[in-house]
């Protein structure tokens, strides 16, 4: 895997789900400009107090992916997200939040300060050690 920070300003996301795994990359994603279109039968109502976001009460079909640049598959399917992944285009990045192995790329976790940003990554094998490590790295930052 390749380290990247991208510039999401103005670039079409679609987030397929309405769960929290969605919720928490949309919250993410706001944060750094980007624009957010979620599609899912059903949003946890934490979706409906978003600002700037389009939300698309449907299941799944392949014209919500069409033109997206980064795509993300957070459905509680291994199925529907494979289909997902099957559905892009080779020049669309596409994580597939059920299995890694099917993904462009996968989020990191970050420490985030004024001027600074730690990222820390398991490469997709161990999320609760990156979590138990991020949680040190701030007891630690907190201190100085």
């Amino acid at each position: 895997m390749y380290p990247i920070m991208l510039e999401l300003t103005g670039k079409k996301i679609v987030i397929i789900g309405g769960g929290q795994i969605a919720l928490r990359k949309t919250k993410r994603i706001l944060n750094a400009n980007g624009k957010v279109t979620l599609v899912a039968p059903e949003f946890l109502d934490a979706f409906y107090e978003l600002e700037n976001v389009m939300l698309i009460t449907a299941t799944y079909t392949a014209e919500q992916i069409k033109e997206a640049h980064l795509i993300f598959a957070c459905t509680d399917s291994k199925a529907v997200n494979h289909q997902i992944v099957n559905d892009a285009s080779e020049h669309q990045w596409v994580n597939d939040c059920s299995q890694k192995e099917n993904s462009d790329f996968y989020n990191m976790s970050t420490i985030e300060q004024e001027e600074h940003m730690i990222a820390l990554s398991s490469y997709g094998k161990d999320p609760e050690s990156t979590k138990n490590l991020r949680k040190a790295l701030m007891h630690i930052l907190e201190k100085k």
